[in-house]
């Protein structure tokens, strides 16, 4: 037993590994590996090694050729300082990330693949850097348990939780490329330098402690909070104090300790001189911390991506805080001023939920200390009876979470703004569902189209009507091989709306008999005939066998669409021996508020390149 305790980050490490076959697709353009903030992170090492361009002139060729091309997934991280482009992110996950980088360029090299850092080879190499991080922090989490006092299955418990009742899982399997995972793993690392250079003294920690709180800052500055838990790891003032005068007595030693911490910090400012000829440019544009608006009770309690609503593990840790209290009242006051001085800075970002896709993800650097705070939770309890009460607990919690992280990771749970009505509908779900969440206050007209199947409307195909099987009424319209096109509607774009933001939004019911059957939603945009921009909605993601499911979808009209153009609407079948009902058949064309929040709402299907 005590040898399969120890294992637990290994055995962690494993689920993950299972979850990420289970769940990821790197081959996919829209499932890769570098995605979303990571590719801005990730940009600087093909930058500096391959394309010799600090400006990033190659950020439209790997869009291209690797990511989908609707742009549905694409990241624009270049602003301009001083009229010349940055890249707005820190280099420090780059640093992390080079030895796979260059470890990954080789075997393109050698496999004869695209050597452009953004093939196959790259995507999975940076999926392996984030399953070495998250086993390096489950086991320095488990260490720095073990200096606290944590036994073997107390510290084993509390990294199963950690591991798996936190959307840790989520950010190490499906956005492996975003900054979390690597800075939990880093401040679990600085944590127990620290404790160890206090109660230790050995001259390596004094090296290993200041170059990786300039790494976790590199990463993420508003990190840098973590100096907080400094006085917290020395447990006294008297040993804080004692700490550093021993420090500044050797003075030799703590300069030639610095000397890795001053290399890295001096990395930043070289790329952005490179980039700017300024050494210090503030590179988030528009981007803000608003310290008068803070959104502290909504980063911890919204459906949008609440701390505790999500991950109520955190929650249950603050049990730890009166245990703190009691034991040691310094220690206590020193971890309630990071936790509510971080909160508060986190909440003061402009986006305050920082559009995650699972949960609140600024807090899972911080996992750390939510693993010490669950430790001294568990002291609460001093009956064998009450701790295992405690212990189910927490496993119905890890329980709740791999549920969770299935909903999200199936997309489940929408990707963009979650409200009260779209968690109640999610939480209980196990399927995907294709429904349109529009915010009413952004639609500034309307025009809609209704075919219940029940009598002739002058819709198109109308010899699709059957009534061999129907939803409501009598009849439905029936796509085959013979005739795989639906009832549709062909209209004139120019007429429909009122505004330059224009969104058509498509609503039916459907039917199938089969397992899989090929069949999609069609919106195609033409001109005198031609099709210039085809725009699909894949039904097998959807569609669930035997029973009449209700699907709605949203498509962008192309901004530059030519006067003149028309739009088909159909759903279509390619199967030689699959059968698709559809009925109650709604189509509208919404004119939508011409302004950013607006233009590419989540959720909508951006329209193809017309071609």
């Amino acid at each position: 037993m005590r040898s399969l305790l120890k294992l637990t980050p290994e055995i962690i490490l494993l689920i993950y590994v299972i979850a990420f076959v289970a769940f990821k697709s790197p081959e996919q353009a829209w499932d890769r590996v570098i995605n979303s903030d990571g590719k801005g992170y990730y940009a600087y090492l093909p930058a500096i090694f391959i394309y010799k361009d600090l400006r990033f002139g190659f950020v439209e060729k790997y869009e291209a050729d690797y990511y989908p091309g609707n742009r549905s997934v694409f990241k624009e991280f270049r602003n301009s300082a001083d009229g010349r482009t940055v890249n707005k992110y820190f280099p420090g996950l780059a640093i992390v990330w080079l030895p796979f980088f260059l470890s990954a360029h080789l075997a393109t090299l050698v496999a004869g693949l695209p050597a452009d850092g953004y093939s196959i080879i790259y995507q999975y190499a940076i999926a392996i850097s984030a399953l070495l991080f998250l086993y390096l922090g489950i086991r320095w989490t488990m260490t720095l348990l073990n200096t606290f006092g944590a036994g073997r299955k107390a510290a084993a418990l509390i990294a199963m939780a950690i591991g798996l009742g936190t959307n840790l899982l989520f950010f190490t399997i499906v956005e492996a490329s975003m900054t979390h995972v690597y800075s939990f793993a880093l401040i679990a690392g600085f944590m127990l330098t620290c404790h160890r250079l206090f109660h230790d003294r050995q001259k390596v920690w004094v090296i290993i402690a200041p170059a990786l709180f300039v790494l976790i800052v590199m990463i993420r500055p508003t990190n840098a909070l973590i100096l907080l838990l400094v006085p917290f790891l020395a447990g006294s003032t008297n040993k804080l104090k004692e700490s550093f005068k021993l420090a500044w007595s050797r003075k030799g030693r703590l300069a030639e300790g610095m000397i890795p911490a001053v290399i890295l910090a001096a990395i930043p400012p070289v790329l952005w001189y490179l980039q700017t000829r300024c050494w210090l440019p503030y590179t988030y544009g528009e981007e803000r911390l608003d310290f008068l608006h803070p959104h502290m009770l909504n980063i911890l309690f919204s459906y949008n991506r609440g701390w505790f609503v999500y991950t109520p593990l955190a929650f249950l840790s603050l049990a730890g805080l009166p245990v703190l209290f009691r034991e040691n009242r310094y220690r206590f006051g020193w971890m309630l001023a990071f936790l509510l001085l971080y909160i508060y800075v986190a909440s003061c970002w402009w986006v305050w939920y920082y559009a995650s896709k699972c949960g609140q993800r600024v807090f899972i650097d911080i996992f750390p200390v939510v693993a010490l705070l669950l430790f001294h939770a568990l002291k609460l309890f001093n009956s064998q009876a009450w701790r295992k009460i405690m212990a189910c607990v927490i496993l119905f919690l890890v329980l709740l979470n791999l549920l969770q992280f299935y909903q999200h990771a199936r997309w489940i749970f929408p990707p963009y703004d979650i409200t009260r009505q779209i968690y109640r509908e999610s939480f209980f779900s196990l399927t995907r569902k294709a429904k349109v969440f529009l915010p009413e206050e952004g639609i500034v007209a309307g025009r809609s189209y209704r075919n219940d199947m029940e009598k002739e409307m002058g819709w198109m195909n109308p010899a699709t009507r059957t009534g061999s099987e129907h939803h409501l009424g009598q009849w439905s319209s029936a796509i085959t091989h013979e005739m795989p096109y639906s009832a549709g509607l062909e209209a004139g774009i120019d007429s429909l709306f009122l505004t330059a933001n224009r969104l058509i939004r498509v609503e039916s019911e459907v039917l199938t008999h089969d397992e899989k059957t090929g069949g999609t939603l069609v919106v195609d945009y033409q001109l005198d005939g031609k099709s210039l921009s085809y725009n699909v909605l894949d039904l097998n993601n959807y569609v669930r066998r035997g029973r009449w499911t209700r699907i709605q979808a949203g498509f962008y009209v192309p901004a530059d669409m030519p006067p003149g153009g028309t739009v088909k609407i159909y759903f279509f079948i390619p199967s030689e021996d699959k059968t698709i009902w559809i009925d109650d058949l709604a189509i509208d064309f919404l004119s939508l508020k011409d302004e950013p929040d607006y233009r590419k709402i989540e959720g909508i299907i951006l329209p193809e390149k017309i071609h």
